[in-house]
């Protein structure tokens, strides 16, 4: 049976990988050889001396370009910049210099000069794609593509490389996405400033591929080189990519100014405290509803949005001389402008003068949802990130399937709830000791007569609600809540919470499949039995000892009860932090084990996360990614690791 185009590049990427560690190897010539074997006339790949239209030169190793162009008889052979498809900037191992070093190269070969193309009908593009080829790496793909992220901010957008391959780790590229779209598919960077500004996020994603990365490569490749010679006979995407795991990374986003540079992109309508902006209907006169239209502020200027089947272009003639270079992008559901130099003052402006001079009605659409407050605290909260947000985003990975998706939500909302409710009885409870202690120290509600100490408050029944809740609900959680999560992440850890010879038993049995959690789940019985123990006193009549009290050099000092042989507010705090880390933990380790294939988790190191957003589990990558996290107890405290 005659294999695939992607099984064919694949083999040729695994025989390359093999010439080029043979002693004294050339990796452009191997990668050259490699090239060839699946270009098609007019192209060819090579090491060739460049030469613009101004007299301008540079060598590259290797250069994808037309062969029927005019070549010196020098070499390397001279040819036209006109004539240039490609280039690879080549190093053995990347690193961060190396990385820098393959930006200058591409910069330079962007600078030349070409000939301008006009009067063409079909897509053609005779601009370069800039590739930074490299066999291996000591860093993590996602590390180099935020190493891009920063050398992207020392260069104009029209000089960036279109794509960095590591051979045996991955790729970084960019893809593009509308509003309130999906990301659509790769995109290629410009570096022409007379093109529509679309209105478009430029996301730069990484793949972990290992030896598929040559796939990756030929595919935009490809792509690129169908557009710059119309016609030429390359496989497409698809047959390229047939059997390589369409998962990547998003590390950050772009948009388009008007100056048609590319800059990190702004979530203006976030910054405003506006989740997404109403639209205002378009209606008959009797009312019927004909579109909706909206603006979209976007850097230095905005777009209009219409969603429904009017055409959008009979509207936009109102912004009068602004518009008169306006591209309109179909989509779905409707269509949207370019990016035009206009504000919200203006677009309103225009619906003015649309109601006044046509016989439609323009009105503000009414709210259809309510957003309520859920916490006091948001994504700078270390609690509200990690076992809110991070657990859920690592559930987006697990579940594609709306139902499952859902199945899981469900529980995990129990969990995170009742969770929450534990923590704020907790807080309760430290505020409670806390308050009396001060009151009663400061004489405020204690007096010694003689050697009798009188206390004129008592919250010993105040106490014993708060403890009695703070044990119900992280027992809740502990138990059932976690149970049921772990039920539906296929995996049980019932025996846990039952007598010791059956949870010996099964810890042996879990041991030899599941060492690591077998460890993890020893270390959490010892202090998970004495929780559950108090719990089940508590419904068998124990209650907390009464508040203590003692006379010390003429002062009144608070003794707080003892629970397990701690002090209640050491018991709640410690018990809390050790169930928060539980849940976090427990719950990344049974996601994990669902993570689609070649996709894993890995733990951001303490001093790598954002202030505004500490996230301690983020997915990577089997092949190329950051280190995998493997589970493994420890004596931190939740908000230290």
């Amino acid at each position: 049976m005659q294999d695939s185009v992607s099984q064919e590049i694949h083999k040729a990427a695994q025989a390359l990988l093999k010439a080029v560690y043979i002693p004294g190897a050339n990796i452009a010539v191997c990668l050259n050889s490699t090239l060839n074997q699946f270009l098609t006339w007019p192209f060819r790949a090579g090491s060739v001396r460049i030469i613009d239209s101004e007299g301008e030169s540079i060598t590259f190793d290797t250069v994808i370009y037309t062969s029927s162009a005019k070549q010196s008889e020098k070499q390397p052979p001279e040819v036209e910049a006109d004539a240039v498809a490609c280039v690879v900037h080549i190093v053995g191992s990347l690193g961060p210099e190396e990385l820098r070093g393959g930006y200058e190269h591409i910069a330079v070969i962007k600078r030349l000069k070409r000939t301008p193309i006009a009067g063409i009908e079909y897509p053609v593009n005779n601009m370069p794609l800039g590739i930074i080829f490299a066999v291996d790496s000591d860093i993590p793909i996602e590390k180099i593509a935020e190493l891009m992220i920063l050398l992207n901010k020392s260069h104009p957008s029209s000089e960036w490389p279109d794509i960095v391959v590591v051979l045996t780790r991955g790729t970084v590229n960019y893809a593009v996405a509308f509003p309130g779209e999906p990301i659509k598919g790769d995109f290629l960077l410009p570096n022409i400033t007379d093109f529509p500004i679309g209105p478009m996020y430029v996301h730069i994603i990484a793949g972990g591929l290992g030896l598929l990365s040559m796939n990756r490569m030929f595919g935009l490749m490809f792509m690129h080189l169908q557009t710059f010679s119309p016609g030429t006979k390359l496989p497409n995407m698809n047959e390229v990519l047939e059997n390589v795991s369409p998962f990547e990374i998003t590390l950050g986003a772009y948009q388009f100014n008007l100056k048609h540079q590319l800059v990190p992109a702004r979530n203006l309508l976030w910054e405003q405290g506006i989740i997404w902006p109403l639209p205002f209907r378009i209606e008959d006169s009797k009312g019927k509803l004909l579109s909706h239209l909206q603006f979209i502020p976007w850097q230095d200027g905005g777009v209009v949005q219409l969603i429904g089947n009017m055409p959008l272009e009979a509207i936009l003639v109102f912004l009068g001389s602004v518009a008169t270079n306006a591209k309109i992008i179909r989509q779905s559901d409707g269509a949207i402008s370019t990016v035009l130099p206009i504000r919200e003052a203006e677009f309103r402006e225009m619906l003015v003068r649309f109601q006044r001079q046509s016989n439609m009605k323009v009105r503000a659409e009414e709210p259809k949802w309510t957003v309520s407050k859920f916490a006091d605290e948001g994504t700078s909260s270390p609690f509200m990130v990690r076992l809110f947000f991070g657990v859920l985003n690592l559930r987006d990975v697990v579940f594609g399937d709306k139902k499952k998706r859902d199945e899981f939500d469900k529980v995990y909302q129990f969990v995170v709830e009742t969770l929450m409710n534990a923590r704020t009885t907790s807080g309760e409870i430290i505020q409670t000791l806390t308050e009396h202690s001060h009151t009663v120290s400061s004489g405020k509600i204690a007096r010694l007569k003689g050697h009798v100490i009188h206390i004129d408050e008592n919250i010993d029944i105040k106490l014993r609600r708060q403890v009695a809740d703070f044990l119900n609900s992280t027992v809740r959680v502990f138990k059932d809540g976690m149970q049921n999560l772990l039920a539906v992440l296929q995996l049980n850890i019932g025996f846990l919470y039952r007598k010791q010879g059956t949870f010996e038993n099964e810890i042996a049995t879990l041991s030899k499949t599941r060492p690591e959690l077998a460890a993890y789940l020893q270390e959490t019985r010892k202090w998970s039995e004495r929780l559950i123990s108090i719990r089940n006193e508590l419904h068998e009549g124990w209650i907390l000892p009464k508040m203590g009290y003692n006379e010390i050099s003429g002062s009144i000092q608070t003794v707080e009860p003892l629970i397990s042989g701690q002090p209640v507010s050491e018991f709640v705090k410690y018990m809390l932090d050790r169930v928060c880390c539980f849940v976090e933990e427990v719950s990344t380790y049974g996601l994990q084990a669902q993570m689609p294939s070649g996709i894993s988790i890995t733990e951001v190191p303490v001093p790598d996360r954002k202030v505004d957003c500490p996230e301690r589990f983020r997915v990577t990558f089997v092949n190329g990614g950051m280190p995998i996290w493997s589970i493994m107890y420890h004596d931190s405290k939740f908000e230290e690791i």
